[in-house]
């Protein structure tokens, strides 16, 4: 992290009338879609916790002398979540994660080492290493 990217509380943001990434059930999964599956997250994550989540999240940058991250990626119950800026360098919107949608890039394997040690501290090793396997 450079002196630019000093990190200061992200809040997590919803969007105005966006219900696309809920559903009535309570685990993380996905929908067919125009294009392309769809992730839901679990109705139990109410905006706190979200936002709780992405503060516990791993920043993803473009180039490492960005200022604001591009994504941010975290790990819940061993999902793996991506937000995305909906204000850039303030506000995100998260979502499970799929690495085998077409035109992905990998995760890189410095960001799901991190994940994968909150997921193991977290007791949700298991869950995690499932949620790759699906996945990737």
């Amino acid at each position: 992290m450079t002196d630019s990217q000093i990190k200061t509380p992200w809040r997590y943001e919803r969007g105005e009338g966006r219900h696309k990434h809920r559903w009535k059930n309570d685990y993380a999964g996905f929908e067919p879609g125009d294009k392309g599956p769809i992730g839901k997250c679990p109705k139990s994550i109410t905006p706190e916790l979200a936002t709780e989540i992405l503060n516990q999240g791993v920043p993803y940058y473009d180039e490492p002398d960005d200022p604001i991250p591009a994504k941010i990626y975290a790990v819940y119950n061993g999902v793996i979540y991506e937000a995305a800026p909906t204000t850039p360098g303030i506000s995100w919107h998260g979502y499970p994660w799929r690495g085998d949608l077409k035109g992905r890039r990998p995760l890189p394997g410095k960001i799901i080492r991190k994940l994968r040690r909150q997921a193991e501290c977290a007791g949700y090793s298991k869950e995690f290493e499932q949620w790759l396997k699906n996945y990737t």
